[in-house]
């Protein structure tokens, strides 16, 4: 197959899949990993993609986008998906909890409910949780799960993200301190923490404040993305949950802000 043949191939695949691998296009088109890489450079050079950690993902939108809830949450399913079920690993059998809108905090909302169901089945206790959040989904989802209080926080709701925000929402958060926050987020660099929206990021800059520990979830293709408004320094946050560990220099940044970095 010809380079340019292949570069097509590959460009459609980003496009379809929302995501490609180094190592997995090496394999299918069986060519070395430093070929792959130079096709995925001079792809983007073109502007048909844009390379992330270990591949490759659709051009990124710039800091004003933000797609639909539903286009995002069939992005990278897999990837949110082994990220929320990590994510549980941060709860403790009695504890309270915000969780923000999005959706992979939305799925993290689901493994919580399926955990407690699984629990309940198998004989055992559930946890006891109370969960604050703005969150139609997290809502959606927890309505019934065992062991499980909701507080719905009021606020002007975003059809884009599910979730309520604005000046109610946040006098109603800061009303609050929770034991662990959680947050998803649109973009995460050395700048630190963001995502296109004013009021959507003062929102979660309230959750930031409210939460004695606060965890950020993100799938690595959020990783050196930045969004129109920062609503967290790297420091303030405690726990990086994600589905693939962050390369230079935002490792090192991290690092230097003692973000603790975990992967499934």
């Amino acid at each position: 197959m010809f380079a340019e043949e292949r570069q097509r191939r590959i460009a459609e695949l980003v496009s379809e899949a929302g995501r490609v691998n180094v190592t997995d296009l090496a394999a299918d088109f069986d060519i070395t990993t430093e070929t792959v890489r130079r096709d995925l450079a001079a792809l983007e050079k073109v502007g048909a993609l844009q390379r992330v950690h270990g591949g490759a993902v659709p051009c990124r939108p710039h800091s004003l986008e933000e797609p639909t809830f539903d286009d995002r949450e069939i992005h990278n399913l897999d990837e949110k998906t082994a990220i929320a079920r990590s994510a549980l690993s941060l709860l403790e059998e009695t504890m309270s909890i915000s969780v923000d809108g999005g959706t992979t905090c939305a799925a993290f909302a689901r493994a919580i409910a399926d955990e407690a169901h699984d629990r309940l089945a198998a004989g055992q206790a559930p946890r006891q949780l109370r969960v604050i959040t703005n969150s139609l989904s997290a809502i959606d989802s927890l309505a019934g799960a065992p062991g499980v209080e909701i507080f719905v926080l009021p606020g002007r709701f975003r059809p884009v993200t599910r979730a309520m925000v604005g000046p109610q929402t946040i006098t109603a958060i800061d009303g609050h301190r929770v034991d662990l926050a959680v947050l998803g987020a649109n973009g995460l660099s050395d700048n630190g923490v963001s995502t296109p929206d004013h009021d959507e990021a003062a929102t979660k800059s309230a959750f930031v404040h409210s939460g004695r520990r606060v965890a950020v979830l993100a799938d690595s293709a959020k990783f050196d993305a930045v969004s129109l408004v920062r609503f967290a320094e790297l420091d303030q946050i405690d726990v990086l949950m994600t589905d693939d560990a962050p390369e230079e220099p935002l490792a090192a940044h991290l690092e230097t802000a003692e973000v603790e970095v975990v992967t499934p």
